[in-house]
Parts: structure tokens; sequence; C-alpha cells
């Protein structure tokens, strides 16, 4: 019995890492469409984020079931309710690209775009999301750690588009002051995205620190 229930658990954290290179597929996507905007990167998107709240469906599912059939004891069921909450904030990551995507067409041809770090922000967004799952799964502190702490670059990177942007739109007036609003909100996307992750770390070190 206690063996089922653990090569459970693994299907469980199986699922988790699914969802997590999902959410990182995501972001991807969303860079090579600031990088070269083309039709269909908008769907193509919507279809990673739609796979991503399926994933979030199905791991709320076997939640369900485990602690239905299998009865878990008190630090388990913590576990098991860590993950329904883990997944929530992976799922509102997959929002946050589409967010991104609906908003890169009004961006594609400003060149503003490129005087700002806003890729710098989708990779530390995307290194964040894939070390925090690693964290939840292998049940590591140190990388939870290492996450928290590293929220710090996203933040400084947003800082610097929000100064970049202000800088260009004073410079330029009207001109860039469309686009710059644009780029703001997607750097803002960018940094909810490294603040689930952080969300994600945050529990991963409650559950483990002291274990």
């Amino acid at each position: 019995m206690r063996d089922r229930y653990n090569e459970e658990l693994k299907d469980l954290n199986a699922s988790l890492v699914e969802m997590g290179k999902l959410c990182k597929e995501a972001i991807l996507k969303d860079v090579d469409a600031l990088a070269d905007a083309k039709p269909g990167d908008l769907e193509e998107i919507k279809e990673v984020s739609d796979a991503i709240v399926k994933k979030q469906e199905d791991i709320e599912g076997q939640c369900y079931r485990l602690i239905l059939m299998e009865q878990p004891v008190a630090s388990d069921l913590r576990n098991i309710s860590a993950v329904s909450k883990v997944i929530v904030d992976m799922q509102r990551i997959g929002i946050n690209a589409l967010d991104i995507a609906e908003i890169v067409p009004y961006v594609a041809d400003s060149p503003l775009k490129n005087q700002v770090p806003i890729l710098m922000m989708a990779d530390a967004a995307s290194y964040m999301v894939s070390k925090s799952v690693e964290a939840f799964v292998e049940k590591s502190t140190d990388i939870a750690e290492s996450v928290i702490k590293y929220d710090d670059t996203v933040d400084d990177l947003f800082n610097e588009v929000k100064t970049s942007v202000i800088e260009a739109i004073r410079n330029n007036k009207k001109k860039d002051a469309a686009s710059g609003v644009d780029i703001m909100m997607i750097a803002k996307y960018f940094e909810r995205m490294g603040d689930h992750a952080e969300n994600i770390a945050h529990m991963a070190k409650y559950l483990y620190d002291n274990r």
C-alpha cells in the first residue's frame, strides 16, 4: 500500500516538473515573439497557456485522489496542500505569458524595445521559474534560498527598464510614449512571474527547512 502511495507521490512531482517546463516554454515563446514578432505567435502562446491550465487541473485531480484514497499522514498532507498552492502560482505565470503575447504586436517596431533590458528580464524570470520548481520537487532549501535572493535581480532589471523608458519618453516626448507604456507593462508581467516563482521557493523553504 505504501509503495503504491510513494509511486503516486513521484507521479505528482513528475507532473509538477512538466508544468514547470510548460511555464518555461511560454516564457521562451514570449522571448521569440519579442525578438521577431510574426503572425501566429499569440495563438502558439495561448496553446501553451491552455496546456498549463489543463496540467493544473490534472494535478488537482491527483491531489484529490491522494487525499481521498490514501489518507496521507500529516506531513504528506501538508506537502499535497502545498502542491495545490504552487500550481496556482504556475498557472498565473502562464496567464502572464499570454498577457505579454497580447502586447507584443504593439511594440514590434519600436526601437525602444532594444534599448531596455526586457529580454534579460525574460531570462531571469525563466531561470527563477525553473529553479523554484526544482527546489520544491528536490526539497532543496538551498536552491529555494537562491531563487528568493535572485528576485532582487528581476526587481533591479525592472527598475532599469522603468528608468530607461522614462528617459526615452522625456527625450523624444510623444514619439515613444505609447510603446514605452506597453514595454513597461511587459516588464511588469515578467516581474510578476518572478514574484510567483519566489512564492514557490518560499513554499519549498517553509516545507523543508530544518528537516
